[in-house]
């Protein structure tokens, strides 16, 4: 139940049958539409003896909202505090709550106020920082135009679906709205800024479905992949990519890992002896990444290069930049999109993150259970393995027609003998 403000009597409209609207802050405070449009304030309390009563302060045509509520105060005073003066010596409890009723209406702080306090206390202090560059850039760019003037209290369920549904041409900002205004407000709860019973504005609103953009090479495309690498590095000048592009994209194919976790990766953290790479960070924390011989042994070949260089003091990354420093990630994306995906027939919609993704079911055709592979890829929850089902679902098949086809055979078998 939202708090009664000017902006809410304002924005009442009336319906088919009459209806009230309360306050949250000032208990007993209401006001009331009738079907014909006229809105009225009304006063309900509890007399001496316990009945409950309504009185009228008046129609919004004849009184202001803050001369409402200060008369709603005063007839509020008059009854509760005998009450909560003869509760004082049996309830101690009973009695402040009942005072705290007539104290004057807590004015909730603008949404952009707020926004200020949830970054400084919440976004940079638990949050990555990529993560607090989205949510920066999405407060500024579309909640404070649209929510930045209105009170906490005083945005609506309405209003909220209205303002998700008006993005539905980009689900996936919409949803990310949606994710960080329902956040401020479980902050705003959380940190005495709204009352406990509050009911979020952002609850029931339902978020779009995400567009299932996976994408698997087959095993003639990823043929086709390491072809165009290999040749790609001993190409003309203009057709030819730095090694360190080359390095990147491949080890992104035979790892499965991300794309930052791979530009991240520094020479500390290779484990060669239990085959592994243990990553201090990564999008879902610490993490150990296992590889096998093949990914060591091209580990080794861009060791070798590392050493040759002649950069002093060497570069702490794996795979480094023409200055020695770490490889930009955009600059990575660009490389794929400009001057890989395009020039390979068949390549236009995969992303350089399918390259994760290939690998997931190449694991699972070859029969890895889908636990071992969620292990594998460090998913923290099982659910984001499970999108990789399908694919277990059909080395299953798979597995029993050839069940199926050596029983066929074997009882042939035996009947001829």
């Amino acid at each position: 139940m939202p708090r009664l403000t000017q902006r809410r009597v304002a924005r009442a409209k009336a319906r088919k049958a009459k209806y009230e609207l309360s306050c949250s802050i000032l208990t007993g405070f209401t006001l009331r539409v009738l079907p014909s449009g006229k809105k009225a304030y009304y006063v309900r309390y509890r007399d001496e003896r316990g009945k409950d009563r309504r009185s009228r302060i008046g129609s919004t045509s004849e009184v202001s909202f803050a001369e409402a509520v200060q008369r709603a105060t005063e007839r509020l005073s008059g009854y509760v505090a005998p009450v909560a003066k003869a509760a004082a010596t049996t309830n101690c409890v009973g009695a402040v709550k009942l005072v705290r009723t007539v104290n004057e209406p807590v004015e909730a702080p603008l949404l952009e106020q707020f926004a200020g306090r949830f970054l400084r206390e919440h976004v940079d202090i638990h949050l990555k920082a990529k993560t607090q560059k989205n949510y920066r850039h999405i407060l500024k760019a579309r909640l404070v135009p649209a929510f930045g003037s209105c009170q906490l209290d005083e945005i609506e369920f309405a209003d909220v679906a209205r303002f998700h549904a008006s993005m539905s041409n980009t689900p996936y900002i919409a949803n990310a709205c949606l994710l960080i205004l329902s956040s401020i407000y479980s902050r705003a709860i959380e940190w005495g800024v709204l009352g406990r019973g509050f009911m979020p504005p952002t609850r029931g609103v339902k978020t779009f479905k995400a567009r299932a953009r996976e994408r698997f090479l087959t095993p003639k495309e990823r043929a086709r992949l390491d072809r165009f690498l290999e040749q790609a590095i001993t190409a003309k000048p203009r057709h030819r990519l730095a090694w360190n592009a080359v390095a990147a994209i491949r080890l992104l194919a035979m790892t499965g890992m991300r794309r930052d976790e791979v530009l991240n990766l520094t020479w500390e953290m290779i484990d060669y002896r239990h085959r592994c790479f243990r990553l201090p960070d990564s999008k879902t924390g610490a993490k150990v990444v296992p590889v096998s011989r093949r990914v060591l042994e091209f580990v080794r070949e861009c060791r070798r290069r590392w050493e040759n260089c002649s950069f002093d003091p060497k570069p702490a990354y794996v795979i480094y930049s023409r200055n020695g420093k770490r490889l930009c990630s955009s600059s990575l994306s660009k490389t794929w999109s400009l001057r890989v995906r395009d020039r390979i027939p068949g390549f236009k919609d995969v992303r350089l993150h399918d390259l994760r993704h290939s690998m997931a079911s190449d694991a699972i055709m070859a029969g890895v259970p889908l636990a071992v592979v969620g292990k594998i890829l460090g998913h923290r929850r099982a659910e984001t393995t499970a999108r990789y089902a399908h694919i277990a679902d059909s080395v299953l098949s798979d597995a029993v027609e050839k069940v199926s086809e050596a029983m066929e055979h074997n009882r042939r078998k035996g009947r001829r003998a």
